[in-house]
């Protein structure tokens, strides 16, 4: 067992159980900070997608065990990323059972089998990894068998809640999707998250009737 902790600014650690009950502080370089802390095994597979349309699968095994007081690999490097290229998010595909939705700026969503990455040979790197007609904004994984409500954040301040039973499932990795959140032509989708993890009370206020919707203005005590 260990635990992976991955910083908003690419540094990946990954530190045993025993290491993790005798260490203190997580140390970021400064500025930086956590952005996902994973529960996993050495034989985890990992698979980081980049705003370059491209997948990246390795297992924690690939990466050294830390400790809380170092940084750790820096992505970009170990995964030998494209130049400026930039970690997305990271899924857990397990036995690639389940859907990944792809949350686009122009407001569109795309749900994909995600037996569409599944590969026979160890190719680490997959390009075409998602559809490139709008930059991506955030990646959420679905395990077989569940829907959640998720919420679509806009740079206007708007927020949009829906089901995620309400997107179709498309096997080709270049789907664009559908459109979710209408948006004003100044304005773009930010980021998506599941209700769970936002602050949001007055859910209602902004669930969605039908698709697409513009969403709500978010209030003081949803933010």
């Amino acid at each position: 067992p260990v635990t992976v902790f991955v910083s908003n600014g690419g540094y990946l650690k990954k530190i045993t159980a025993q290491s993790l009950r005798m260490s203190g502080e997580q140390k970021f370089k400064e500025g930086d900070g956590l952005f996902r802390q994973i529960e996993a095994t050495n034989n985890t597979e990992l698979m980081f997608f980049t705003d370059r349309q491209q997948v990246y699968k390795v297992r924690a095994a690939d990466f050294a065990d830390g400790k809380a007081s170092l940084l750790g690999d820096y992505l970009p490097t170990k995964l030998g990323m494209d130049e400026d290229e930039k970690v997305i998010d990271l899924v857990l595909p397990g036995d690639y059972s389940g859907h990944v939705l792809f949350f686009f700026e122009n407001g569109k969503c795309a749900r994909v089998s995600l037996s569409a990455y599944a590969t026979t040979s160890n190719r680490r790197k997959l390009t075409g990894a998602y559809s490139d007609k709008s930059p991506l904004k955030d990646v959420l994984f679905l395990p077989e068998g569940t829907e959640e409500e998720v919420v679509l954040y806009s740079t206007e301040g708007r927020a949009l809640l829906f089901q995620t039973d309400g997107i179709p499932v498309k096997t080709t990795r270049s789907t664009q999707g559908v459109q979710v959140m209408t948006l004003k032509k100044s304005y773009k989708a930010e980021h998506a998250l599941p209700l769970a993890q936002t602050k949001i009370v007055n859910r209602s206020r902004y669930r969605a009737r039908s698709l697409p919707a513009a969403g709500a203005l978010v209030k003081a005590e949803d933010q």
